[in-house]
């Protein structure tokens, strides 16, 4: 890895030291235990006797190749600092053609539906500003493995759950997954255009005018391409198409799921760039990692007087407010090391400086996320069951839809079960990468 000055390798920035976890406790009720059917690795919940009985499970969990971290590469970090934001962030004024006011157009009529699904909140987050800086996304991505889709740290791994998604943007998480056989009942006509000014000019109705099925069905459309997913494309694809009509006639499905999948991916495809001294070619919804960010380094931003605590908030209204503030840094090349530097010597999971479970002390954000984690009720926790199930199970989800028959369904793996402190659990820990 190299400055804006000369090149330099991280490996003499990176220690060999043995992770221990200090606040672990040997009778807590909470731990993750993995065994093994035939060729499958699983985990259930139990005690252990020992940090020792614990330790000689470590060979069940995965330990890629440490020359997958970019930590133990070389590489130009001037892709990460001195720049403008990334190029896809939400586009949500393309040369003064307003998506604002293409929402305040349909939000009387379509509020009642996009509230049934649970999209409402999450289209109001769509028109706030939300910012990324590429040197603190470029800083955290030299920790990340494509294997395990975590960050890995010397306290162990960390990463993004499905509770941190329902969290920052109100999506519910156990809705159906996305699968190859979905297919709309009906074709629609949308203009496609080559700009994203075009699109909007092209397809938005005029004020007075009834809302037809074209044009909710062009507003999901630029939506999902715009606005949520990013498409790194300067022109309109036809990508996320099939979507933006699945929704539009009603289907139930995880967006939540198809979210995270898409920053899994996003993150994957710099390493394999970085790695290959390829130009990096930003896309997805890296202003979803960057609130998480946020959150996890909320000691670090400057936040503005009097912020909601408003129990019927999504996370991601307040996180879009806070502005990074490392002190004693003038420069982005400054703050991508200060970010670099606090993940790197981060040897307890517990400290001071980072948060790495922002969303289980439910002091704001939304209510009915308290009722997922902290059920009152016998009916509550009937419905908190399946939600836990969907937060803990490892599996595989979606990172996009096929766009024609012979196109493959595009998936990637969930491994909650690699980083369950985050959901309040305790685990054994994996070797440390070298």
């Amino acid at each position: 890895m190299a400055g804006s000055s000369s090149h330099a390798t991280t490996q003499d920035k990176v220690n060999d030291e043995i992770i221990d976890d200090p606040h672990l406790q040997v009778n807590d009720t909470r731990i993750l235990i993995p065994f093994t059917i035939g060729a499958d690795t699983h985990c259930f919940l139990r005690p252990i006797e020992s940090l020792e009985r614990a330790n000689k499970k470590l060979s069940f969990f995965p330990s890629a190749e440490g020359g997958d971290l970019l930590i133990n590469q070389t590489f130009n970090i001037s892709h990460f600092i001195n720049q403008k934001s990334f190029r896809n962030n939400p586009k949500i004024n393309p040369r003064g053609f307003d998506f604002t006011a293409w929402y305040q157009r349909l939000e009387p009529t379509k509020s009642a539906t996009w509230g049934a699904l649970g999209r409402q909140e999450l289209l109001r987050l769509s028109h706030f500003s939300l910012t990324t800086y590429p040197w603190m996304i470029g800083a955290v991505t030299c920790f990340w493995n494509r294997t395990t889709n975590n960050f890995h740290l010397p306290c162990g791994m960390i990463g993004m759950s499905l509770l941190d998604v329902a969290a920052i943007t109100g999506l519910p998480i156990n809705s159906p997954n996305c699968t190859p056989d979905m297919q709309s009942k009906h074709q629609y006509n949308v203009v496609l255009t080559n700009s994203y000014s075009d699109f909007i000019t092209h397809n938005m109705g005029e004020d007075g005018t009834e809302i037809t099925d074209n044009e909710h069905v062009a507003f999901l459309f630029y939506w999902l391409n715009a606005i949520l997913f990013c498409s790194r494309s300067v022109q309109m694809p036809k990508f996320f198409l099939p979507l933006a009509t699945l929704l539009h006639e009603g289907k139930v499905l995880n967006l939540a799921k198809l979210l995270l999948g898409h920053i899994f991916e996003e993150l994957s495809q710099f390493v394999c760039d970085l790695r290959d001294n390829k130009i990096i070619s930003t896309g997805g919804p890296l202003w979803l990692l960057q609130l998480w960010l946020n959150a996890t380094f909320e000691n670090f931003v400057t936040k503005p007087e009097g912020g909601s605590t408003d129990k019927q908030h999504i996370e991601g209204f307040r996180l879009s407010n806070y502005k990074p503030n490392f002190l004693d840094t003038q420069s982005d090349e400054d703050r991508f090391w200060a970010v670099f530097s606090l993940f790197h010597s981060c040897k307890d999971f517990d400290n001071d400086q980072l948060n790495f479970t922002p969303f289980l002390c439910r002091n704001c954000g939304p209510a009915w996320l308290d009722h997922l984690l902290f059920p009152n009720t016998n009916e509550e926790s009937e419905l908190a069951n399946p939600n836990w199930v969907n937060l803990l199970a490892v599996q595989v989800i979606p990172i996009g839809l096929p766009q024609h028959k012979k196109e493959k369904f595009k998936i990637t793996l969930y491994a909650p079960h690699l980083t369950a402190r985050q959901l309040g659990f305790s685990q054994a820990i994996p070797t440390p990468q070298p």
